[in-house]
């Protein structure tokens, strides 16, 4: 019979190539010693929080433990307090470690236009913002639920107790926003975690809604201080923006995922 040597090089760049293109898992999250009390209040978490979004105006952390999942996210922008109070953010949920939406925590929930003339939401006068955040706080009073095991889809009250969800939101003496949840990784795996059972890996998203607001100057052309017209940001170095008779200023929903293996408590 025919034997065929093969090069102990060739052998080991074999094994290189299917280690590249093994599966890499995510690296594990944190463990929750302590449980954390969901009031809005921030000194529960290690700062500063672990995450930020690209323009560094919010900030987040993800932890657990055997029974939950915690989030924490804050901010001290108060363009993206505004944006989070009034289009609404919701938390995804993956046990896949993928991008998938089909399980959420819908909170804050997109405020209507009556609740919007109630907050005077179209305010931009500093000493105004602290009054618009603490009235949208107080219309940020229930929560949606989607994709949850052995949970029906619906609408509860952040102070209600017929779930296990825990929800709080906070505007600070500094004038920053602390939002507070705590999930039971029961409704995402079906089961308390328990040792080996964050061994895969698991997404959570943090998505801020598209928004689309009507401008306070409607068919008014303002000028910057350096002259020209563009229709850059109202802020550049180019002019401000040009708003038509019906024209309305946008913005796309933004996505933060963080993708690790849930931490586990090894027995003693």
């Amino acid at each position: 019979m025919l034997k065929i040597s093969i090069p102990g090089s060739v052998l080991i760049s074999f094994a290189l190539l299917f280690a590249s293109c093994s599966h890499q898992l995510a690296p594990p999250g944190h463990y929750q010693n302590e449980p954390i009390t969901i009031d809005g209040n921030i000194n529960d978490w290690v700062l500063p929080l672990r995450f930020s979004n690209a323009d560094y105006t919010m900030h987040y952390s993800v932890t657990n433990d055997d029974k939950n999942i915690y989030i924490c996210v804050y901010s001290k922008s108060q363009t993206w307090q505004r944006r989070m109070l009034k289009s609404g953010m919701s938390i995804y949920f993956d046990s896949k470690g993928e991008k998938n939406k089909t399980c959420a925590l819908i909170f804050p929930i997109k405020k209507t236009s009556g609740a919007s003339d109630m907050a005077s939401l179209n305010s931009t006068r500093p000493a105004d913002h602290a009054t618009t955040i603490a009235q949208l706080v107080l219309l940020s009073d229930y929560y949606n639920t989607l994709g949850f095991v052995n949970m029906e889809n619906g609408q509860y009250d952040i102070k209600a107790t017929q779930t296990d969800i825990r929800i709080a939101i906070k505007q600070d003496a500094d004038s920053s926003l602390v939002y507070e949840a705590s999930v039971p990784i029961q409704y995402v795996l079906g089961k308390d975690l328990s040792s080996g059972s964050g061994s895969k890996d698991f997404s959570v998203g943090i998505i801020l809604n598209a928004t689309t607001t009507a401008p306070t100057n409607r068919g008014y052309q303002s000028h910057s201080g350096h002259g020209g017209n563009s229709m850059g940001d109202s802020h550049g170095m180019g002019g401000n923006r040009y708003y038509g008779q019906n024209s309305y200023a946008s913005q796309k929903a933004e996505e933060d995922w963080y993708t690790f293996r849930l931490a586990y408590k090894k027995p003693d």
